[in-house]
């Protein structure tokens, strides 16, 4: 994986930023956002609200300048995670999603089966992950310790 986009909302922080919910970053998110970066992984974000609010927020966590490019608004995942890959230039193959709501992980995955799809409650698990660990090249990822491989639905 070159590229995680995150949902932030209940994934890197407890609540929902245009609920002013929003509160607490969560530790162990905010350890796999620093390991996978330290390997060379770029963050972006997909999230839905209005793009100040979550700007705001990241800058408030201290957390704005490790993302690449935030995508902030009311519109389908999908189209925003395909504009942040063209964005950065990162193939759709080398690009992973994070969400707590099954519902957008099901529509990333139906529109990009390309792009692999993680539940925000294994944020934790992300960085043991084989895909997060092994050189990028073009001979796809083991499966991954969870015992959970990806399956391109072509």
């Amino acid at each position: 994986m070159k590229l995680l986009v995150w949902e932030v909302d209940n994934a890197l922080w407890d609540g929902v930023v245009c609920d002013s919910t929003a509160g607490a970053l969560r530790p162990e998110a905010a350890r796999s956002l620093r390991i996978l970066a330290e390997r060379g992984v770029m963050h972006a974000v997909a999230s839905r609200g209005e793009w100040g609010w979550t700007v705001d927020q990241l800058r408030r966590h201290g957390l704005a300048e490790r993302f690449a490019v935030v995508e902030a608004g009311w519109g389908r995942k999908s189209a925003a995670i395909g504009r942040i890959a063209q964005t950065l230039g990162v193939n759709l193959e080398q690009v992973g999603y994070l969400d707590a709501e099954p519902l957008e992980r099901s529509e990333v995955a139906h529109a990009l089966p390309q792009v692999r799809c993680y539940a925000a409650r294994h944020v934790d698990v992300l960085a043991a992950l084989q895909e997060f660990r092994a050189p990028v090249g073009d001979v796809p990822p083991p499966t991954s310790p969870m015992g959970f491989s990806h399956i391109h639905a072509r």
